[in-house]
This record gives C-alpha cells, structure tokens and sequence, in this order.
C-alpha cells in the first residue's frame, strides 16, 4: 500500500498527493454541473499529466475516488485542503496570475482536452504540455492517428511526441493562444 493525503474544499473538490513509479503527483476531482466529475493528474510543479471528464450516471464521486484509490493500492489520510496552484507566469504579460481554464469554467462541455489557462491579470489564454500528457494523450486516443502515425510513435517515441508538439504549437500560435514556458 502508498499513503497518500485526501482532502476536500467546501466546493467538494477532492485532492489526492501521494507518489507513483514516476515521483509525487496530485489528483484533483472537480463536480461540474452536478453529474460529470473532472479528474485531473498534476506533477509536483502542478503540470498536467492526465486529464478525463468522467459522467457519474452509475457511480457517484466518492465512488469513483474510492475505486482510483483501491485499484493505485492508496491508503489515505485527512488533510487540510489547499489548491492546486500553476506557478508559470503568463507568456503575454509576464505576470504570474495563470489559472487553468477547466477550474473557473462550469459546463463540462466547454472543459477543453488540453491543458488551457486564463491570466486573471490580462485576460490573455496560454497553454502549458507535459511530455508524460502528450504520452497518455496518444496511448489513450489512438483511433485519432492514422496507423502510420501508430506505427512511427512505437518506432521513436520521443520522435513523434517532440514532432506532435511542434504541431501544437503551430496551431495555437495561429489562435494566439502562446505556450507557457
């Protein structure tokens, strides 16, 4: 068994810190709209590793925490509360007042699948990608990729990840929306 602190804001959001094979991670369990639960995976610097909104119509939150907890071997104890906080600085002002976009944004259908942030000071979008995110995105989404693309990402891992995320950022350039470093 891993020990792991749990702990939970008056909005319900849980927050796991315990270590996995990879080091010390978060998992952050927001409601949104009363039946979907957003569940994101942060590292210690509070980069997102892995992100799902999950529909709670056959399991209710503290089920499906409980399941995570069991099938990862965690053993948790209470703690205080504390938000997860994002430490970069935003890439249009410099400030550093970056929130992610998924936390001040209610409707589970506008929660985007990448990693968005807001700059409370500017109000100008960013985006910030973990290599382990790109991975996870990828294993998790292959009917996205043509077999090629499969076939290649097996080939040179790291090859294909680092070819993917110029790609992003080739696209969100084009949207304005500039990589938080």
């Amino acid at each position: 068994m891993v020990s792991g602190n749990i702990s939970e804001s008056p909005e319900h959001k849980v927050r796991l810190e315990y270590e996995d094979s990879e080091g010390p991670v978060i998992v952050l369990w927001e409601p949104k709209e009363g039946k979907y639960l957003l569940q994101t995976i942060f590292d210690d610097k509070s980069g997102i590793l892995d992100q799902k909104l999950l529909n709670l119509e056959s399991h209710s939150q503290n089920e499906v925490i409980e399941a995570f907890m069991e099938s990862n071997g965690i053993e948790p104890k209470e703690s205080v509360y504390e938000s997860v906080e994002f430490h970069g600085e935003c890439p249009s002002c410099r400030m550093p007042s970056l929130v992610r976009y998924a936390a001040v944004e209610s409707k589970a259908s506008k929660i985007p699948i990448m990693p968005i942030y807001t700059c409370k000071n500017c109000g100008s979008k960013s985006y910030h990608l973990t290599k382990r995110y790109l991975k996870k995105l990828i294993t998790s989404n292959k009917e996205l990729f043509e077999n090629a693309d499969i076939e290649e990402f097996a080939g040179d891992e790291q090859k294909f990840i680092n070819e993917l995320e110029a790609y992003i950022v080739r696209v969100f350039a084009s949207k304005h929306i500039l990589k938080v470093k």
